[in-house]
């Protein structure tokens, strides 16, 4: 053993082993006596002894008492309320029980009942003592489809965000009916599912005695026996009543089960349990009959009384509609059961109902809920000292009945009502809500705001304070992830808020709030606030039939504070609109003053030459602000004229006086008005800050407010170092901050923005320039908005505002409780908008709410690791493919009609049928011969070819077939088409018989004037009976009616002018013919020999003539063209020697050919409508699959791999250049301060900045990764990804401060980096604040990789990067 004296002292330190929590964690206690000289031979147990006292003080102490902390120095600053919510620290770790006993219920026949013994009576044998098994939670009550997969949780500290090993929950709204019902059946037997224990409960005899898991139990005697009598249905009309005692024989020729009544019940139930508005007044009315299943226990307990008081009542006639609830219901169940018998298990249930057609957004607006409100919600879970609206009701009775809502209102109508009450509800039932919000800024106000209320924690992508709370703040991409990675926390979630849903339009991050809602687990319920758009309830739909449950849609058009919307020209005020209506009178009188002013400034500068005016204003109204620094400095010259005189002469005293020239009327105005505080809407930061700077004479605050808004900023900068306290940003804010004047765009830096907000809120900022983030991200009404222009730049290109834009910002106009309207000013400064512009901008439709669904490596990755959601099912529920996939069972049943629909069978007249071949022929035919045919006509040698007797393969006009015929005359003047003399079959089924109309021969032996008969011993073979008088040459004219249709020789034939195009082959063979006697002076004997001597042309009958040579006759030189041509003459005299060619019924056989293709495309287009392949981003899913493949990312079983696991880690860049970077040692070979400075050009988002000073290695770095990029460019193009490599690596990398991060990490202050750049502060600032969670994120990815010298190097860098103005906690966050 050794000296005791000379023992470590760690070996001193006493402790003891013990468990924790349910998961059985080891713990380590130090005791707190000193330790004992003398060993102890003896050991303690392992568990110490526990008493009843004992546990109960260890629960009361572990479990019962919240455990609080002091308040801390850091605490003492806040100005909000402490409360116990705030010092309460709950354990990380669920204590929720994963499995519980239930008993296994059995039908009374098959129940094990001990023998019969001397020493027990009758009645204690017939006790049943069940047997109790022990089940999964998940399997009670979730019955298979639930929200929350059963599987262990994870270790605590990847309760809040997930882990990247952890499986993802089961989505809601997942149609898994066989495991559903494998669930259902593993936690409720058969028996407690249909009615056989009621008819237990009330046909009496032994009750259970043990509950489940108990040895013993308490024994209250048997159950009282009802005696009832049953009135019984038989095809819907009353038959006598039998007794319950009655035999099984009697009672089975009735259709009175208690298995069918107690489904009817069961779905009856769940039924009323969905929102029937119209029964609100009713279950006001009764207010006793709130449960349900309380109302069931009663029917079936009194069902004797029921059903004699309901006889004795109709028996005297009164057929009344006041019958007491008990009784009506159970006869209605009795006698839809027995109708229910006789219908169709597939017809028109409630079940059926619900899968197809289903109305799954609700629109509100019911009159009853507002007026009985407060009986229907008599318990609240938080009170308002302000009644609230009609919308605020509606929607807060549908969260109390815990289903979803869909709440549209325009800006500052009171939508942060209904996300209050989610939270108060989540607190009342001791559960989690989330709270998201697009934009970081918004995030950090709702903490503020309800921090003093609720117990708040806040997540964003470098905050996170108190995870643990009730109520979690986050953005939607922080939720987004937790989804993904399967986070713990999720499973005590019921309430997600969604804020600012019309964000789902942006561009670039509209697909995160779609991904969150189709990954959100069925458990969890959704509150969505959103302004005013057109199409809600289509939204509301696609969310509803996404997540299988209904979206209640309450909105209001009405605004707190109405407004009003003018025009400012010229000193003066237009009103155009009040009331939602435009007022053309004021637009008019408006157009008078700006025509007035343009001719005066005409007549004051005759020099000028005409038109310029025009010109200028046209050129400067359509873009008055510009974003550029580097025009600014190209232009000195001030961008706006001002439309006052004084301005029009000083205007060469540069750009401050036009700008303060101009703003100033204005001001003033306002402040005469008393119409201030207002902000004005610049759409350019570099606008913003020159209008507050050419404001420098104006003082707008009193003495008092000046001391306050200097307290305030020196509290608010006295976080800040030295150094940072003197930055030029924060020393000139402060400047314009005193005199009244704020600017706030996303140029700013964080900690400049928030003081400017909240020295708004307070109201001793008179006049705020601002960008169109300010409407969006900040809670800050105004009382009155400004336009300085209706144009804005997107990014791609300067356009209109959208009505939805302006809408948004317009709303920030008037302040609900201080003002009584809202005044909105557009500026107009050389021109006056035209009036339809500005109707539709301020009383036309807000921009739908549109799919901006796109797929991504992470998005792919992460649900390869999800078995229950592939990316199929993820891209069938976008909002993108929503319709096509609402109309699935209409489709469904349309398929099946089509299947159900009998086929035509084609009898062949000459033995097997063969049409079905000979159709395809003619499809392929047709498909190369425009093409090929077209070619041909077009060469010399075709144009030769085709003279005068000439065989050639003509197209049939009546059928798909094709004939031999002669060309009998080429085209002329008169007309311009072949005449062809075609072979039409045979004459005596021929469909081309003769018309009467040609019938203007001669009998036989009615012969013309000048012919004669040939003596017989004098004729030659190639004679016929009659021969010409004389052998006159052809005038070219045509005496028979086109077509021309006869019969000679027992062939049918035809004459007939065809395009050039009709003519499917040129035949080598030539014939005689006498085109005379064909076309001027027809006769039957010439068309008899011509008939003839075509039929010769044809070996087997059917055969055609051999065609021209393509190489040897018509001199073809395209390769291609001569393989075509080839095939294509294959393919024809294939047809000719099909049994089908000629044959009368073909044209009949054709046509049901025709009806059986279109048939056919019509299942196989709907199939294809119906399958995963339709899906509109299908081929692009396809490349991405192949490109991850080809990367190692995915195996062929499309099972992730290694790269795959680190490519998810990747959130804020590049998932395949990140991933790249690693695996390729990018980073290996540079310092902390260079790996994170190259790091920055996957987050910073600036396109156009100055090109930054790097040094060798950093330059070596650039190289590298960007020819990485262009490297996966190319790759995806290869595999049809819609990516230009250029363009994706510009995208995606961006170097424009990697010099100023390499400074900043190696420690230079904040202004000096600002020196080095043109990229604004504010920019710079978000972009290292981001660059801090790539680092962090590269350092899991480097763990996952067993890379311990990169995961060192990243922890470095993050801490290098993590310091002053940068990292300045936010004001919400910690307080003023």
């Amino acid at each position: 053993m050794g000296d005791l004296t000379t023992s470590s002292p760690a070996s001193e330190v006493p402790f003891r082993v013990s468990f924790s929590g349910h998961g059985g964690h080891l713990r380590l206690d130090p005791t707190p006596n000193p330790p004992s000289p003398i060993p102890e031979f003896v050991l303690p147990p392992a568990y110490p002894p526990e008493s009843p006292s004992s546990v109960k003080e260890y629960l009361e102490a572990n479990y019962l008492n919240p455990e609080l902390h002091l308040p801390t120095a850091a605490d003492g600053a806040r100005v909000w309320d402490l409360d116990w919510f705030e010092l309460a620290r709950p354990p990380l770790e669920p204590s929720a029980a994963r499995t519980m006993l239930v008993p296994a219920w059995e039908p009374p026949f098959r129940r094990r009942r001990p023998p019969l013994s001397s020493s027990s009576s009758r009645q204690e044998s017939q006790v049943w003592d069940p047997e109790s098994v022990q089940m999964d939670m998940s399997d009670v009550f979730d019955s298979g489809t639930g929200g929350i997969t059963p599987r262990m949780p994870g270790p605590a500290k990847d309760f809040v965000r997930g882990s990247v090993n952890s499986r993802p929950f089961r989505p809601g709204g997942l149609h898994d009916d066989a495991a559903a019902a494998a669930a259902l059946e593993k936690a409720f037997p058969e028996g407690a599912r249909n009615g056989d224990w009621v008819h237990e409960l009330m046909s009496g005899g032994p009750a259970q005695v043990n509950p489940p898991g108990f040895r013993k139990g308490l024994d209250l005697g048997n159950l009282k026996e009802y005696k009832s009598h049953w009135k019984c249905y038989q095809d819907g009309e009353r038959v006598d009543e039998q007794s319950t005692s009655s035999s099984n024989d009697t009672m089975d020729k009735y259709s009175v089960q208690f298995d069918d009544l107690f489904k009817i019940a069961w779905e009856e139930d769940s039924d009323d349990k969905v929102p029937r508005e119209d029964h609100v007044q009713q279950l006001v009315g009764d207010e006793e009959t709130n449960d349900v299943d309380k109302q069931n226990i009663s029917k079936l307990q009194n069902a004797s009384e029921t059903i004699e008081n309901l006889d004795i009542e109709k028996q005297k006639g009164g057929a009344q509609g006041d019958v007491s609830e008990p009784q009506s219901d159970l006869d209605q169940m009795l006698l839809s059961s027995v109708k229910d018998t006789s219908r169709d298990s597939s017809g028109s249930g409630d079940g059926s109902m619900a899968k197809e057609g289903k109305v799954w957004a609700l629109v509100g607006g019911d009159e009853d809920i507002v007026t009985n409100f407060y009986k229907l919600v008599p318990d609240m879970a938080i009170e308002y000292p302000f009644e609230l609206d009609k919308f605020q009701k509606e929607a807060i009775y549908y969260l109390e009945k815990g289903e979803s809502v869909f709440v549209a209102a325009h800006t500052s109508a009171g939508k942060t009502v209904v996300a209050e009450y989610a939270f108060a509800l989540a607190t009342k039932h001791c559960t989690r809500a989330v709270y998201t919000a697009p934009i970081k800024t918004i995030s950090n106000q709702k903490y503020r705001d309800f921090c003093g209320k609720f117990d708040v924690g806040l997540l964003t992508g470098d905050v996170s304070i108190r995870p643990e709370a009730t109520c979690l703040i986050m953005t939607t991409e922080i939720l987004r992830s937790m989804l993904y990675r399967g986070a713990d926390i999720i499973r005590d979630i019921e309430w997600v808020i969604f804020d600012e849903v019309h964000y789902v339009n942006d561009a670039e991050r509209g697909v995160v709030w779609e991904e969150v809602i189709i990954m959100l687990p069925k458990h969890i319920n959704i509150v969505l606030l959103s302004a005013t758009v057109p199409n809600t309830v289509e939204f509301a739909d696609w969310i509803g039939r996404t997540k299988q449950k209904k979206i209640h849609v309450t909105s209001t058009n009405k605004r707190p504070v109405p407004l009003e919307h003018c025009l400012f020209y010229s000193g003066e005020v237009f009103k155009i609109c009040e009331k939602d209506a435009f007022l053309t009178q004021g637009y008019r009188e408006a157009k008078e003053v700006f025509k007035k002013k343009n001719s005066s400034k005409l007549g004051m500068k005759p020099g000028s030459k005409p038109g310029t005016t025009a010109v200028r204003a046209g050129t400067q109204g359509r873009n008055p602000d510009t974003s550029s620094r580097d025009r600014d400095q190209k232009n000195p010259k001030p961008h706006h004229a001002s439309s006052s005189a004084a301005a029009v002469q000083q205007s060469t005293s540069g750009p401050r006086r036009s700008e303060s020239s101009f703003w100033m009327p204005l001001i003033n105005n306002l402040l005469k008005k008393s119409l201030v505080p207002v902000v004005i809407f610049c759409f350019s930061k570099n606008r913003c800050d020159r209008s507050a700077e050419s404001m420098f004479g104006a003082d707008l605050t009193s003495n008092s407010e000046k001391s306050e808004i200097r307290l305030f900023c020196d509290k608010a900068f006295s976080r800040l170092k030295g150094s940072d306290r003197n930055l030029p940003q924060v020393v000139g804010i402060q400047s314009l901050l005193r005199r009244g004047i704020g600017v706030h765009h996303a140029g700013l830096l964080p900690i400049v923005k928030e003081v400017v907000e909240m020295l708004f809120c307070r109201g001793v900022i008179k006049v705020l320039f601002s960008t169109e983030t300010f409407a969006m991200g900040v809670n800050a009404p105004a009382r009155t908005v400004v336009f300085d222009s209706l144009r804005k730049f997107d990014g791609k290109e300067h356009r209109k505002l959208l009505p939805g834009e302006y809408i948004q910002m317009a709303g920030r106009a008037g302040r609900r409780g201080l003002d009584n309207i809202g005044t909105v000013i557009v500026m107009c400064r050389d021109e006056i908008p035209e009036e339809s512009d500005l109707k539709n901008l301020i009383v036309g439709k807000p921009t739908r709410l549109e799919s901006q669904f796109r797929l991504t490596y992470t998005m792919i990755l992460h649900l390869l690791r999800v078995e229950e959601l592939k990316v199929e099912d993820m891209l069938k529920r976008s909002f993108a493919e929503f319709h096509a996939q609402k109309n699935l069972p209409e489709k469904e049943k349309l398929l099946l009609q089509m299947l159900r629909q009998p086929t035509k069978t084609i009898e062949c007249i000459k033995g097997e049928p063969a049409i079905e071949e000979y159709y395809e022929m003619v499809l392929e035919a047709e498909a190369h011969r425009e093409s090929i045919t077209e070619a041909i006509m077009q060469l010399p040698a075709s144009q030769q070819s085709l003279t005068p007797g000439r065989l050639v393969v003509v197209k049939s006009q009546s059928d798909d077939d094709h004939l031999l015929g002669v060309i009998v005359k080429t085209p002329s003047a008169a007309l311009k088409q072949y005449v062809v003399l075609v072979l039409t079959g045979d004459c005596t089924s021929s469909a081309l018989a003769p018309d009467s109309s040609n019938q203007n021969e001669k009998e036989a032996g009615d012969f013309k004037q000048g012919y004669f008969v040939i003596p017989k011993g004098k004729r030659s073979m190639e004679d016929e009976y009659f021969s010409s008088v004389s052998t006159r040459k052809g005038s070219g004219v045509i005496n028979i009616k086109l077509p021309y249709k006869g019969d000679a020789s027992g062939m049918g034939f035809e004459v007939r002018a065809i395009e050039n195009k009709e003519i499917m082959s040129i035949c080598a063979s030539k014939i005689k013919i006498d085109q005379v006697r064909l076309l001027e002076d027809p006769s039957k004997t010439v068309y008899s020999k011509t008939v003839q001597m075509l039929i010769k042309e044809q070996p087997d009958g059917n055969k055609y003539p051999a065609a021209l040579d393509a190489i040897k006759d018509l001199k073809m030189k395209d390769m291609l063209l001569v393989e075509n041509y080839y095939a294509y003459q294959r393919l024809l005299q294939k047809m000719s020697e099909n049994k089908c060619h000629g044959c009368i019924k073909l044209k009949e056989h054709i046509a049901l050919m025709k009806e059986q293709k279109v048939y056919k495309d019509q299942l196989n287009d709907l199939k294809y409508e119906m399958s995963d392949e339709a899906l509109q981003q299908m081929p692009e899913f396809q490349g991405r699959i192949d490109v991850l493949k080809e990367i190692y990312y995915i195996d062929s079983d499309l099972v992730v791999q290694l790269k795959g696991r680190v490519a998810c880690e990747m959130n804020s860049g590049e998932e395949l250049i990140s991933t790249e970077c690693l695996f390729e040692n990018q980073l290996d070979d540079l310092e902390p301060e260079e790996a994170v400075a190259i790091m920055s050009a996957l987050v910073f988002q600036q396109r156009n900045t100055s090109e930054p000073s790097l040094t060798p290695k950093l330059a070596d770095a650039r190289k590298r990764i960007y020819d990485t990029a262009i490297r996966l460019g190319k790759l995806q193009r290869e595999f049809k990804v819609p990516v230009d490599p250029e363009e994706y690596a510009r995208d995606n990398l961006k170097f424009g401060l990697v010099e100023v991060v390499y400074e900043w990490a190696k420690g230079t202050p904040f202004a000096d980096i600002c020196e080095l750049t043109d990229v604004s502060e504010g920019l710079i600032v978000r972009t290292i604040v981001r660059l801090d969670e790539t680092c962090r994120e590269f350092r899991n990815a480097a763990s996952i990789m067993g890379n311990s010298a990169l995961y060192k190097k990243m922890e470095t860098a993050s801490n290098a990067i993590k310091r002053d103005i940068v990292f300045a906690a936010s004001l919400y966050v910690t307080g003023i």
